[in-house]
């Protein structure tokens, strides 16, 4: 068992608007990560001279985690180069203590959110500190366990991820049958 702070670094590049930034940059926001699955769901095309506020820049294998709201688990290894925002922790992994898809399991395990305190102040959403992260305890296998770990758990989501978009796929031709069903009935053309 090791502290995730022996495991983390965090990352803190700042892309502020006051710094005449220019290029273009990939955002991802705490709205294209899905809950509980690691899976980016979408990302924005950014032109960096036309920000208004700050993001953080994080680079791919970076894990880029959602501090607002951690029971929420938005939990992402970074595919590519970009920036996010500031309302998500980057982190860089020690590589010889751990493999970023393993640790972003863990974040993304209910035992995790077991461990971790999580702050709630009056009048703020639910967060979890730096701190409150750096101190949570966690399994450190051998890295090629990890890996192991990593490769099983991937072939597993990837497969419910699958099924889930097939079942949501049924669930769509189900929901448009009621309104075929009476435009048949009543004569109507489509």
């Amino acid at each position: 068992m090791r502290r995730l702070g022996e495991a983390l670094r965090l990352r803190q590049e700042i892309v502020h608007p006051r710094d005449k930034p220019s290029g273009d940059a990939m955002f991802v926001g705490l709205e294209h990560v899905e809950s509980g699955t690691g899976r980016r769901t979408g990302a924005l095309a950014l032109d960096l001279s036309q920000l208004t506020g700050r993001k953080a820049r994080f680079h791919k294998g970076d894990i880029v985690y959602g501090y607002l709201r951690p029971y929420l688990n938005k939990v992402w290894v970074a595919e590519f180069d970009g920036v996010c925002s500031v309302d998500q922790y980057v982190y860089s992994v020690h590589r010889d203590i751990a493999i970023p898809g393993y640790v972003a399991w863990f974040l993304l395990s209910a035992e995790y959110l077991s461990r971790a305190p999580i702050s709630t102040t009056p009048g703020q959403l639910p967060r979890i500190r730096l701190d409150e992260v750096a101190g949570t305890r966690f399994p450190v296998p051998p890295l090629d366990e990890q890996a192991k770990l990593v490769s099983s758990l991937d072939r597993k989501a990837e497969i419910l991820t699958g099924v889930r978009d097939s079942a949501e796929t049924e669930a769509d031709a189900i929901r448009r049958l009621p309104s075929a069903l009476l435009r048949e009935a009543f004569g109507e053309t489509p």
